[in-house]
């Protein structure tokens, strides 16, 4: 087992953003939680709280990187620019858990790391009923050849299912940051490899860069849905593994990373299909607490979530990363005035 260690800068503006922590790979134990919960609200649904205006400052939490700080950002400043005090929190390894645990009031997080989270906290399954099809709302559609994973529709629906006592999901986002494996052309070429039901039989004469905390459940699944076992494996720190230099510079041949990842197609690399049994889906929602939360910030939230699509996570990841970044709050408020979404710019 080898370890990298990023250093030293590319000549083109590579991405820095770790793997997401909320779980984007998942094993047999978050799989189950995956499968819990099915019911019929859709991502729409009407968020009810006592109060039009909100009356209080809002904690926003922020995860570890540049990619999910920039996003926090945008959030907080869109929030700002409807007339809602709020402050953003000092960067954690987990922003859900800092809302849950009330460290925090907003955060943005992954459809199925949300699931999960929200799946524990009571009364989130009360709305569980039966859907207008007959189908029972608990009944879990999964993708063929991956017993028990939802697919990214699946698992919006089932996370704006929930009724999570205290707390509430508003509207899911186009983009997300999904788990993905990655490759250069001529490797993808030389296999040939395209598909993940391709790589077993490659698997050996190939070396996997993979993030240090997500190396040993992402090698099980690799064993158990292809019987996949690389020639050798690169642990790569935190830097390292939010870049692409690892496998364009060929130090591996396949690298883990996530599908914001802006370096993915600055490199023109190539994205392994079909891994849904690796990588739960990671849509981008926010969750918050509805103790003391109006329908300005609602609305507010609502709005950027709905202009928010993968190009602009890209955009804002290739912003933040690389030789010549910029720091999150700079990104998110050019975003947002590009985009404009600001009344005040």
């Amino acid at each position: 087992m080898r370890r990298y260690t990023g250093n030293g800068e590319s000549q083109r503006a590579q991405p820095r953003h770790s793997l997401p922590r909320g779980r984007t790979i998942i094993g047999a134990a978050g799989l189950m939680v995956l499968g819990l919960v099915l019911g019929a609200c859709t991502s729409d649904s009407p968020v009810h709280t006592a109060q039009a205006t909100t009356e209080r400052e809002l904690i926003l939490a922020q995860g570890p990187d540049a990619t999910a700080q920039a996003l926090s950002a945008a959030y907080q400043q869109m929030l700002s620019d409807a007339g809602v005090q709020t402050k953003l929190a000092d960067p954690t390894a987990d922003p859900i858990a800092a809302v849950l645990a009330g460290k925090a009031d907003v955060a943005i997080g992954g459809s199925s790391a949300m699931l999960g989270a929200l799946s524990a906290v009571p009364q989130a399954n009360a709305t569980a009923e039966t859907t207008t099809s007959g189908t029972a709302a608990n009944s879990s559609p999964v993708l063929p050849g991956a017993p028990g994973v939802l697919d990214t529709g699946a698992t919006i629906k089932a996370l704006h299912a929930l009724a999570p006592k205290g707390f509430a999901v508003l509207d899911s986002a186009a983009a997300e940051r999904t788990g993905t494996l990655v490759l250069t052309q001529a490797t993808s070429a030389a296999g040939p490899l395209v598909n993940l039901t391709e790589l077993g039989a490659l698997c050996h004469r190939l070396d996997f860069g993979i993030a240090t905390k997500d190396s040993a459940e992402l090698l099980a699944l690799l064993r158990q849905s292809v019987s996949c076992s690389p020639k050798s494996v690169t642990e790569l720190d935190d830097e390292a593994a939010s870049d692409v230099l690892p496998v364009i510079g060929d130090e591996v041949q396949i690298q883990a990373t996530t599908v914001d990842n802006a370096g993915i197609i600055d490199n023109a690399l190539v994205q392994l299909e079909d891994t849904a049994a690796l990588f739960a889906p990671q849509s981008l929602t926010p969750v918050i607490t509805t103790e003391g939360v109006g329908q300005d910030a609602i609305k507010a939230i609502n709005k950027l979530s709905a202009a928010l699509k993968q190009e602009d996570l890209q955009d804002l990841n290739r912003m933040v990363t690389g030789g010549d970044a910029v720091d999150a709050r700079s990104a998110a408020h050019d975003w947002l005035t590009d985009r404009s979404l600001l009344v005040a710019p």
